[in-house]
C-alpha cells in the first residue's frame, strides 16, 4: 500500500478523492483503491483560495511510480511487549482523567477488573458543582475543573493533538470514536471533540469498565503509602488501609496534596512549565486573519492559531487556543484564581480565546522539589481579589503593552465576573517584559493581533511542575517497586491523547492475567 501526500482540492462537502488521485498521478480513476483517509488539514496559504490537504492510505491496480508525494505505506507497530505478571486482579487506579480510564480500559482486555478510586465527583456531579461555582464563586475543592472523573480536559477544547503519532496513540483515537466521538477526529489534522461531548464519552467509558468488573469510588482521596523494604506495602485512602499489589498513579498535574505526601517517600524532580496569560479576541478576526474574509467557515471550521516566539532562553508561545470558546476559571484552592479556556464541539461563541505563556524553570522558581508549585500558587493568589472573589482581572492588550490599567469597560466571555487591574505591572518582571515581546511579534505577523486583543489572568497550569521519576521501560517509580505514575502527573505526558497514550503504553506492559 502506498501514503499519497499533499492531495488538493475544493472546500465543498463531498470529495471524490479517487477522481482527484487519479489526476495527480496522472492514471485511471479505476486504478485507484482507497484504504483509509490518514489525514486532513486547510491550507490556507492562499487566502483568496483555501483548499483541503489530504494524506490518502492507497493501492493501485498496476505500478505507479514512487516519489516524494507517493511512498510506502509502514503500519505503526507494537513497540511495547508484556513483562509485568500480576496475581491480583483488581490493580488499584489513583485519578479518572484520561490516563487513568486508558490504562483501565487496556487492563479490562486482559482480564483485569481495575478499582479506580477518584478524590472528586462521577462527571455528572461535577459538571453541576463546576456550573455552580462558576455562576455563585462557592468551591469545591476537591471536585472541580481541575479534579474530578474526566480529568481536567473535560472542560476544555477538548484538542485531541499528539506530539507523536504511532500505534499506542492510535488506539486512543480509536477508543474515543467506539465511545462516541466523531470519526473526523481519526484523520483531522487539528481534532477536538469539546467539551460537551466529552462528558457523554467519559460516561460511556465508565459504563462500559463497570460492565468489564471495575469498580468507581468517587469522593475517595488517597491520603498516604507504606513503603516496606523499597515496595508499596499499603495505601491510605478516604482514611481506610488497603493492600493492592500495585498502585497506578494517574493524578494529573494539580496534584499538590499528593505531591507533598509523595515527595516524602518517592523520587520527585521539578520542572520547567509556562506561565501567563489568556488572550482574547472576536472569533471572526481570527477567521479573517487566518483564513480570509470570503472563508466558508461551515467547510473549514473555526479558524485556530499556533504561534511561537524566542526570547533569550525563554520560549513564549501560544497554548491551548480555545475557537469560538470561553474562558473559565479553574481553580482548585480557596482564595486563588487561575484560568483556562474552553469550547465545545461546535465552537461557536462569539469569542476565540488562547493561553500566551512563558517557558519558566528553576532559575525562576527555584531549585527545591516543590517549588515550582509554589510560585503557581503564589501567582494564583497575587490576582485573586478579596473584594470580588474568583473575578478575573482584565485588560486590554494594548493596555497590557503601555503598563497602564483599561478606562473603559472591557468585554469578555469569562462568565463569573472581571475586575480592572493592570496585569502586566504584577507579573515578575522579566516574564512580563518577555510576554511583550512575545505579543509584538505575533502582532508584525497577524496585524491586529494586539488592538483586538483583550488579555485575562493567571494562566499557571500548563503542564505538570514535577517528574515522578519512572523507569523509562516499565514505567514503575525508581526507587519503590509496585507503583506506576502515568500522565500529566507523572510528568511525561501533557494533554489529553499524550496522557491517555501513557495509560495505554502501561495497560500493554502486563501479561493476561
Amino acid at each position: 500500500m502506498y501514503q499519497i501526500r499533499n492531495i488538493k482540492t475544493e472546500l465543498k462537502e463531498k470529495i471524490d478523492l479517487r477522481s482527484e488521485i487519479s489526476k495527480k498521478l496522472s492514471i485511471s480513476k479505476e486504478q485507484v483503491i482507497i484504504k483509509e483517509i490518514l489525514k486532513r488539514s486547510i491550507d490556507a496559504r492562499k487566502k483568496d483560495n483555501l483548499k483541503y490537504n489530504y494524506t490518502v492510505l492507497t493501492d493501485f491496480r498496476g505500478k505507479v511510480k514512487v516519489w516524494q508525494d507517493v511512498t510506502k505505506y509502514k503500519k505503526p507497530q507494537k513497540y511495547i511487549q508484556p513483562q509485568i505478571n500480576l496475581k491480583n486482579k483488581n490493580p488499584f487506579i489513583i485519578g479518572s482523567g484520561p490516563a487513568g480510564l486508558f490504562a483501565a480500559l487496556e487492563l479490562v482486555e486482559k482480564g483485569f477488573q481495575p478499582y479506580i478510586f477518584e478524590q472528586g465527583e462521577s462527571v455528572e456531579n461535577r459538571q453541576k458543582t463546576v456550573r455552580k461555582f462558576w455562576k455563585s464563586g462557592v468551591l469545591n475543592t476537591k471536585s472541580n475543573v481541575q479534579f474530578g472523573e474526566g480529568g481536567a480536559g473535560t472542560f476544555s477544547d477538548g484538542k485531541l493533538t499528539a506530539r507523536n503519532k504511532d500505534y499506542y496513540s492510535s488506539i486512543v483515537l480509536k477508543r474515543f470514536v467506539e465511545f462516541g466521538a466523531n470519526s473526523d477526529i481519526l484523520f483531522d489534522a487539528l481534532p477536538h471533540i469539546g467539551s460537551d461531548q466529552l462528558i457523554k464519552i467519559v460516561i460511556n467509558i465508565r459504563k462500559y469498565l463497570i460492565e468489564k468488573g471495575c469498580k468507581f469510588y468517587f469522593g475517595h482521596k488517597l491520603n498516604s503509602i507504606k513503603i516496606k523494604n523499597i515496595k508499596l506495602e499499603s495505601v491510605i485512602i478516604n482514611d481506610e488501609k488497603f493492600s493492592p499489589e500495585i498502585l497506578i498513579l494517574a493524578i494529573g498535574n494539580s496534584a499538590r496534596d499528593t505531591f507533598k505526601m509523595l515527595n516524602k517517600n518517592i523520587a520527585l524532580q521539578s520542572k520547567s512549565f509556562a506561565v501567563g496569560i489568556r488572550i482574547e479576541h472576536p472569533q471572526k478576526f481570527i477567521n479573517d486573519r487566518f483564513f480570509g474574509k470570503k472563508a466558508d467557515i461551515s467547510l473549514t471550521g473555526q479558524a485556530s492559531y499556533r504561534l511561537t516566539y524566542k526570547s533569550g532562553n525563554r520560549g513564549i508561545y501560544s497554548f491551548c487556543m480555545c475557537p469560538g470558546g470561553f474562558v473559565v476559571n479553574a481553580g482548585s484552592e480557596e482564595n486563588a484564581i487561575v484560568l483556562n479556556g474552553m469550547s465545545n464541539e461546535k465552537r461557536d461563541n462569539y469569542y476565540a480565546n488562547s493561553a500566551i505563556v512563558a517557558t519558566v524553570d528553576e532559575h525562576d522558581f527555584g531549585k527545591n522539589t516543590l517549588d515550582g508549585i509554589r510560585f503557581q500558587q503564589h501567582l494564583e493568589k497575587l490576582f485573586f481579589n478579596q473584594n470580588q472573589p474568583y473575578f478575573s482581572p482584565i485588560q486590554k492588550a494594548e493596555d497590557f503593552l503601555k503598563n497602564s490599567i483599561s478606562e473603559n469597560i472591557v468585554k469578555s466571555s469569562f462568565g463569573h465576573g472581571t475586575y480592572k487591574c493592570n496585569i502586566s505591572q504584577k507579573l515578575p518582571v522579566s516574564i512580563s517584559k518577555d510576554l511583550h515581546k512575545g505579543l509584538i511579534n505575533f502582532d508584525s505577523k497577524f496585524r491586529g493581533f494586539i488592538n483586538n486583543g483583550v488579555i485575562l489572568a493567571p494562566e499557571t497550569r500548563t503542564s505538570s511542575p514535577i517528574r515522578i521519576v519512572r523507569n523509562r521501560e516499565t514505567f514503575e517509580t525508581i526507587r519503590i517497586k509496585n507503583i506506576f505514575p502515568i500522565g500529566e502527573g507523572s510528568g511525561y505526558a501533557g494533554g489529553i491523547v499524550s496522557s491517555a497514550t501513557d495509560g495505554v503504553k502501561l495497560g500493554n506492559l502486563f501479561f493476561e492475567i
